[in-house]
């Protein structure tokens, strides 16, 4: 009974006009490559971890494709909501279609046998930032905004509502779990684990490992990237980064 996990699916089966390939070769037949990854190691007995950017779809009925994908797929699935998952509507809607093996975290927990998971999307923040370890992408194959970048006192505002968020997820971690695990979309530490508020949080509720996405087209010079601090494990687990290869976290 081991935890996996992949961020970033970037799913696009309901939908046309989305192929992930433009932002480079490593992305054709994305799908196939986790499915096929995802089968050679993950059983009906494991968790697996998605922390967001799900689906491209812009409804919660053409992400539905989407989610029956990732429900044929073996163990059972916890998602977070990434800055891309458009078709993320309320609590109640989703629950009323969701796939039977597939949970979310939004202001709430997930627990499995003897582990906890708790986390929410996160922002960019101005603690930190990865343009030393990310190449220039034209803006033409962009499908962000600039104002999703901008260090203004709104995507503070974002930011500072994410981090009650994932202390309100955090709180409702049970004392009694031998491990805890948070999942945030958006890195919630720099590359060179220099603390940050939201180190700090898992630091405080004792989380011990936090598995991230949101980062495509790292350079690998710099691997290993990220690492431990303060106790807490920090895994990049960007669909691209990890080669479409689920990573093992923990059992």
């Amino acid at each position: 009974m081991a935890v996996w996990a992949i961020a970033d699916l970037h799913l696009a089966f309901g939908i046309t006009g989305k192929e992930m390939d433009i932002f480079g070769e490593q992305w054709k037949d994305h799908p196939a490559k986790i499915e096929q990854n995802w089968r050679k190691k993950i059983t009906n007995d494991d968790l697996v971890l998605l922390p967001g950017d799900i689906s491209w779809a812009l409804r919660l009925e053409d992400a539905l494709p989407d989610l029956e994908w990732i429900h044929s797929l073996p163990g059972t699935k916890v998602m977070l909501r990434g800055n891309h998952d458009f078709w993320w509507s309320s609590l109640k809607k989703i629950a009323e279609v969701l796939p039977p093996s597939i949970h979310i975290i939004q202001n709430n927990i997930f627990s499995w046998n003897h582990v906890c998971i708790g986390g929410s999307r996160l922002w960019d923040s101005y603690e930190f930032n990865f343009g030393k370890y990310i190449p220039y992408i034209p803006p033409d194959l962009l499908t962000f905004t600039k104002e999703e970048f901008d260090d203004s006192p709104q995507q503070k505002k974002i930011f500072d509502r994410e981090l009650v968020r994932l202390e309100i997820s955090l709180k409702a971690l049970q004392p009694s779990a031998k491990v805890k695990i948070a999942m945030t979309h958006y890195p919630p530490i720099g590359v060179e684990l220099a603390p940050t508020r939201a180190s700090e949080l898992f630091q405080h509720y004792g989380v011990n490992i936090c598995a991230f996405g949101h980062l495509h087209n790292v350079v690998h010079t710099y691997d290993p990237l990220f690492g431990e601090l303060n106790g807490v494990r920090y895994v990049l687990v960007a669909a691209d980064y990890i080669n479409f290869d689920p990573v093992f976290l923990c059992e």
